[in-house]
């Protein structure tokens, strides 16, 4: 049977896509890559906020009227498990459904729809990429136990735990023996990794593991919670040629205040300190966070504050949200929701403010030479990642112009000739 996948959301629910599809491989079917090829279509979801579920909603639709008559629609993910009898309800035309709690059953659930004999369990030798690009996501850990108040992962995805260190690093050997050459560490919380299972955070040892396997290959690390980023963890990004001293901390907020009411450990002073302890070791290292505004009660004085802290810090990269009202979340019940208008116009002043600093940083890396990843060409220019800018186009991109050909998976020494407030441009020295 020819499987088709449509992966939508994070880097996380991605890295789950490949591993179902290796497991479909496995079982001897044939993965494709057009909907009108495939006999069972599989859409992972996204449930995460609005906007991600109104995205799913219309994937699954626009499904629905490209394929095949004949072909079974199975509908997987986070909106699967947050909104499964809803779906079921209002899209008769989903096939089956399958939460992110049942992944382990896929090979019963499928063989009860497609009456054939599936594997009952994935290995993570089977993942299939989903693409040709030089970089592939690790994932170390599922779930989230932080329970911030705005927050629907825990409720989807429930408490977190770790995989053990064995599964990584032999995924991650694999990964290396296909020909990977960036692997970007992901979870919903790294730094939480190893709590469950060696009674201690077991973060900082696992990454020297991985980073000791090959000299060659990068380490990108995501997802850092700001009070548990250890004097060991900054050390070992130091240490290690091929860590990239790139930091993405998620805030949320500065005001203490706001960060109380989202249930966020750690306050304004421990964030302003662990960032200026990163710069203080590490001068060159990458800085990115995300950003709320229009959590409820957020005052003029708590805006004022975000703004004061991002000029503060001067972060490279900024990702800026709007508040999203999730039912059954902490959040849901709170009173003094803020309008959308002032919501989506506070964004758009910290996008602003952000975009001037980015631009300053980025004018700053001119004249710099960088060592890129090569990930994509349109026929004028190539296109690729450094350890400024994370890949698949997290932050922004570094755009080549190069006499020489050049191939997807290149590594190429890039002067900077121009910038602007998310990309840079330079000329591939070769």
């Amino acid at each position: 049977m020819k499987i088709g996948m449509i992966s939508l959301g994070c880097a996380k629910n991605l890295v789950d896509s490949e591993w179902i599809l290796g497991m479909l491989k496995k079982d001897g079917h044939e993965i494709v890559g057009q909907i009108q090829e495939a006999d069972a279509l599989f859409i992972n979801t996204c449930g995460f906020i609005n906007d991600a579920k109104k995205e799913s909603i219309q994937t699954i639709l626009e499904a629905i009227q490209q394929k095949k008559e004949s072909t079974y629609l199975i509908v997987i993910g986070c909106l699967a498990k947050r909104y499964k009898e809803e779906l079921q309800q209002e899209i008769p035309e989903i096939d089956l459904i399958i939460g992110v709690d049942e992944y382990e059953q896929i090979g019963h659930l499928l063989n009860q729809l497609l009456h054939s004999k599936l594997s009952t369990t994935w290995d993570i030798n089977d993942r299939v990429l989903t693409s040709y690009l030089p970089y592939a996501y690790l994932k170390i850990g599922e779930g989230c136990s932080n329970c911030c108040a705005y927050c629907a992962i825990p409720l989807i995805r429930g408490p977190y735990y770790s995989y053990p260190k064995e599964n990584i690093l032999k995924e991650a050997h694999h990964l290396i023996d296909m020909g990977i050459k960036e692997l970007v560490i992901i979870a919903q919380d790294t730094t939480r990794y190893g709590k469950d299972l060696y009674t201690n955070y077991f973060l900082e040892d696992l990454l020297e593991e991985i980073a000791q396997i090959n000299p060659n290959v990068y380490i990108r690390l995501l997802y850092l919670y700001p009070d548990r980023i250890t004097d060991r963890l900054i050390q070992i990004f130091k240490k290690y040629d091929n860590i990239f001293p790139y930091f993405d901390i998620p805030i949320q907020h500065s005001s203490d205040v706001l960060l109380k009411a989202m249930n966020r450990t750690g306050n304004r002073k421990i964030y302003l300190d662990v960032i200026q302890k990163i710069k203080k070791e590490i001068p060159q290292a990458i800085l990115r966070t995300t950003i709320i505004v229009g959590f409820p009660n957020e005052t003029e004085q708590d805006f004022l504050d975000i703004q004061e802290f991002l000029k503060e810090i001067e972060f490279d990269h900024v990702g800026i949200f709007t508040y999203s009202d999730e039912e059954n979340t902490k959040a849901y019940e709170l009173k003094n929701k803020i309008p959308k208008r002032i919501a989506n116009q506070r964004k758009k002043e910290l996008l602003l403010l952000q975009q001037k600093i980015s631009l300053k940083k980025n004018q700053n890396r001119i004249n710099q030479t960088h060592l890129v990843l090569i990930e994509d060409y349109d026929g004028n220019n190539y296109y690729g990642s450094s350890y400024v800018y994370a890949p698949d186009d997290v932050d922004g991109k570094v755009i080549i112009k190069s006499k020489k050909k050049l191939f997807i998976g290149d590594e190429v020494l890039v002067k900077i000739t121009k910038a602007y407030a998310y990309d840079i441009e330079g000329e591939a020295q070769v």
